[in-house]
């Protein structure tokens, strides 16, 4: 029959207790303790990884957002450049416009001027030719 030894039964369960403290006290806490340090770096990595990538991806939209602010500035500049061409360019032509309408107005003067003169002279000359023709050809018919 089976029999039961109160005292084999006593230092058993006093032996489990033991085995129990011994083994809770020296290896499931530090191994929990390494365990859950282990865990709080794993999570702090992560944490940091999700930060970086946030960071990242604040930095890209920041940039492409600068980018965009950049390409409508330079093409602000451009169009004022070109507005600002055009107007010079206009200028440019009305100024050059002007100074030739000047300059032939100054040349028709002194063309007009020059024609009088040679008329002038013309009229002396041949005031001159006509005497001297008359002179000689009186002096032949004599």
């Amino acid at each position: 029959m089976l029999s039961i030894n109160i005292s084999e039964l006593i230092w058993t369960i006093i032996n489990f207790f033991l085995l129990y403290f011994l083994l809770k006290r020296f290896l499931f806490t530090p191994v929990c303790k390494l365990l859950d340090e282990r865990q709080a770096k794993i999570d702090g990595g992560l944490n940091a990884e999700k930060e970086a990538r946030a960071s990242v991806e604040q930095s890209r939209s920041r940039m492409a957002a600068e980018k965009a602010e950049s390409r409508l500035e330079a093409n602000r500049i451009l169009a004022e450049a070109e507005a600002e061409d055009e107007k010079n360019r206009g200028e440019s032509v009305k100024a050059a416009r002007s100074k030739a309408r000047e300059d032939l107005r100054l040349g028709e003067a002194e063309l007009k001027q020059q024609n009088e003169q040679e008329e002038t002279l013309l009229r002396e000359k041949s005031g001159d030719l006509s005497a001297l023709l008359s002179a000689r050809i009186l002096g032949q018919e004599d």
